[in-house]
């Protein structure tokens, strides 16, 4: 008789366990499902010193990393982007594709974004370039192990605001797709 009760209390706390586990995994998946309109967006105000932004004139700055060939992530990522940019229409937002694989050819980027929107411009750096804006910005990738044009990497979407003489990072959208109403929302807040 004790045997079966100590089976049963096995039994619940084991199919809890199972269903806590697959709740969490949720929540930590789709952070959108708990956070409302705010889900996937960090506020975070740094200061910022691009060398490929010295002669950009524009308020605003959507910046995008990634890797030209990227079929996942990157152009989806960037048929989005290319979307707010088409619905904004203002001449004071700029957007550049930043490739994070040095070993391509240096007119690739700027290809790549092109292809998206003429508008856009697309940027090559080399592997100290790179290494610069990834300590800069705090920008995590990894070369794949498996073939060495290919990159592991977040396709976070970063939105930039002028000051006097820089540029100040404001916001990062980290949940793809993109929530785009909220982005569009915050483009027009900030050019008022």
């Amino acid at each position: 008789m004790i045997y079966n009760t100590m089976s049963l209390y096995k039994k619940i706390f084991g199919y809890s366990l199972i269903l806590f586990s697959f709740v969490f995994i949720i929540l930590i998946g789709m952070p959108q499902l708990y956070q409302g309109n705010s889900a996937g967006k960090i506020d975070k105000e740094a200061q910022l010193h691009l060398d490929f932004l010295e002669k950009e004139d524009s308020k605003l700055v959507l910046l995008y990393f990634g890797y030209v060939g990227c079929e996942t992530i990157c152009t989806p990522s960037m048929s989005e982007i290319n979307e707010i940019y088409t619905k904004v229409k203002n001449e004071n937002i700029a957007v550049y594709f930043v490739n994070l694989l040095s070993s391509q050819e240096k007119d690739m980027p700027d290809i790549f974004a092109k292809h998206f929107n003429k508008n856009f411009h697309g940027i090559y750096l080399d592997t100290l370039g790179l290494e610069k804006l990834s300590t800069q910005m705090r920008i995590a990738y990894t070369k794949s192990p498996s073939n060495e044009f290919d990159i592991n990497h977040a396709g976070h979407l970063y939105l930039l605001l002028k000051n006097e003489k820089n540029y100040l990072q404001k916001y990062i959208y980290t949940t793809r797709p993109f929530n785009i109403k909220t982005i569009i929302e915050d483009i027009q807040h900030l050019l008022k």
